[in-house]
């Protein structure tokens, strides 16, 4: 397993990886060496037969801050930018180049997390600002530890409030309204609130969200492999089905592969003797 300086990987016998954020001392906060190494490792991820959940958490007492803007700010004068081959898409003069590239890699981020077959639940603490509440969008399950804050920041730094792919999935989370109030303002949401509005599945101590997280993880781990992959396609695809036919045409579809599997006739024998199914690993 790679090393990585940003990131803390904790792949389990069992099937999960726990994807760690690990610039505590900057509260998690989005520079080019974790962009770069979580795309690297989501990459890894899509191809992945071991790994079927993922839990993203971060270090210390915030989930993220969102973008480093004091390490962006740094370009010019940080060396590891000119040397390492990984940001070489960053060595240009033109800043509206740098810009634009720049942009792209981060928001590929969240367009992994959705792309990966692997369910991903977010086990949050603290601050879930900017880019960190977009990270926390694209999982599947949000869970919150009691001293959550999220943050569409954006607005708040001068530029649009519409970034990482939040205009997009916080409407379809908690309804376009109250998506709206925290889009154009830029307010806080405690974790009280965040559970009111539906923006998180619930609220837990700090100190008790990885193993809730992991609960979750274990319940669907016991769950077929491929029913689970075939389960996350068909959510991404219907979230936009433009109509009830057409999505479920894609779910019958699914239904039809996967009831020609293995894991099909074990459910189907497991049920008529009364015990759990035993489901093997890809």
């Amino acid at each position: 397993m790679k090393e990585y300086k940003t990131l803390k990987i904790d792949e389990r016998e069992e099937g999960i990886s726990i994807i760690t954020l690990n610039r505590p001392e900057r509260l998690n906060a989005i520079n080019f060496e974790l962009i770069e190494e979580f795309l690297d490792y989501l990459d890894y991820l899509e191809n992945n037969y071991d790994i079927n959940v993922v839990i993203l958490t971060g270090e210390g007492r915030a989930f993220s801050a969102g973008l480093d803007l004091k390490d962006m700010g740094s370009l010019s004068s940080n060396e590891l930018y000119k040397t390492d081959p990984r940001f070489r898409y960053l060595q240009t003069k033109d800043s509206i180049k740098v810009g634009f590239m720049l942009q792209r890699r981060i928001t590929q981020i969240m367009i992994k997390l959705r792309k990966i077959p692997q369910p991903v639940i977010a086990a949050i603490k603290g601050p879930a600002y900017g880019g960190g509440l977009a990270l926390s969008l694209a999982a599947d399950i949000r869970i919150a530890g009691e001293s959550s804050v999220f943050c569409n920041a954006f607005i708040k730094i001068g530029v649009s409030g519409a970034d990482c792919g939040s205009t997009y999935w916080l409407p379809r989370v908690i309804g376009f309204s109250d998506a709206a109030e925290i889009i154009y303002t830029g307010k806080d949401v405690d974790a009280k609130e965040a559970e009111r509005i539906r923006l998180v599945s619930r609220v837990v101590p700090d100190s008790n969200i990885l193993e809730e997280a992991l609960i979750i993880a274990r319940n669907m781990i016991n769950k077929s492999v491929l029913g689970l992959r075939l389960t996350k396609q068909a959510l991404n695809i219907n979230i936009d089905a433009p109509s009830l036919e057409s999505a479920i045409e894609l779910e019958n579809q699914t239904q039809n592969v996967a009831s020609q599997s293995i894991d099909a006739r074990e459910a189907s024998m497991a049920f008529f003797e009364k015990r759990e199914p035993k489901f093997n690993k890809w």
